[in-house]
């Protein structure tokens, strides 16, 4: 038995050593061909629109699935679906929140409908070129794009629908933190220390953010709505000073300060009249950090500007 057993497993050996030889598994296709739009598995797709050009664009890519290297052309077609924006909000929107809205046809263009994914290559951009300067940072933008047709291997089909989520940015937006004392300007004693994250979203040009004061933040769907009575504008100017300016119905009395950019951080201060008082907020604006080690480095920042007196 033990023979015959060390022959048979001699002779598997070596029906796969002639298989191996005759042909490598990257020579042959494990699974079949497809054509996809990168990213669409996750349904939506975000893209960001910087304020500080007149165009901007959003590339999509086009891709074909395979374990081999693409060995000839494939055109590849995209059509617009917007349809799939409006079937978006009715099942993923909640009626009370901002509804997802297509652009507008004189703010995009498309250059051409079709990509061309070259032999020897992995993918293949679609350019969209997006004037921001024409969107409001309160709307929800969205473009829908599908693959409409392939001169070679099938669409795959759930990669086929890509909703493009597009935000407002500039070098100044982003996810920050508020490091802040606000005081009673006739009695300094009556004050408050925080540390509070805040959202600086993109809005009028390529310098300017708009910011919460100390209320928290509007969520999508809430039913208290701050932004009126509690944000206001803050623009850097061409010598990294700061322009503070209401951005609706904020009572905001006077403000300034500095943006340190190799610190990705604001130093500023303002004041502004509540419930009949007058009160002065003083403090460190700075750009969400990675890690601990670049969290240590801000904090010893912060407290050597407090040691040389800032405000």
């Amino acid at each position: 038995m033990k023979k015959i057993l060390s022959i048979s497993l001699a002779a598997v050996a070596g029906l796969m050593m002639a298989s191996c030889s005759d042909e490598a598994p990257m020579d042959t296709d494990l699974y079949p061909q497809t054509v996809y739009i990168v990213g669409a598995h996750n349904r939506i797709i975000d893209a960001n629109l910087d304020l500080r050009y007149p165009v901007d664009t959003v590339n999509l890519s086009v891709s074909v699935s395979g374990n081999r290297i693409l060995d000839r052309d494939v055109k590849v077609t995209l059509a617009e679906c917007p349809e799939a924006i409006q079937y978006y909000n009715e099942r993923e929107v909640s009626a009370q929140a901002r509804q997802f809205r297509h652009l507008g046809d004189t703010v995009y263009s498309i250059p051409s409908n079709e990509v061309m994914v070259q032999a020897g290559e992995v993918y293949h951009t679609f350019p969209i070129y997006v004037n921001p300067q024409s969107l409001k940072c309160d709307s929800l933008y969205m473009l829908a794009f599908k693959i409409a047709g392939t001169s070679e291997f099938k669409a795959t089909k759930t990669d086929t629908v890509a909703l493009v989520n597009l935000h407002l940015s500039n070098p100044y937006s982003g996810q920050y933190y508020m490091n802040g004392v606000i005081k009673a300007v006739d009695n300094p004693n009556d004050s408050l220390v925080y540390v509070m994250p805040r959202k600086l979203v993109a809005t009028d040009d390529g310098q300017t953010v708009r910011m919460f004061h100390y209320n928290n933040e509007w969520q999508e769907g809430a039913m208290n709505d701050y932004r009126p009575t509690s944000t206001f504008k803050i623009t850097v100017n061409p010598d990294q000073t700061l322009k503070l300016t209401s951005w609706d119905k904020f009572d905001l009395q006077d403000g300034g300060g500095k943006y340190y950019p190799e610190m990705k951080a604001y130093a500023l201060w303002y004041t502004y009249r509540e419930r009949g008082k007058l009160w002065k907020t003083v403090g460190f604006l700075y750009k969400e950090r990675k890690n601990n080690t670049q969290q240590h480095e801000i904090n010893d920042w912060m407290e050597d500007m407090r040691a040389s007196g800032w405000q």
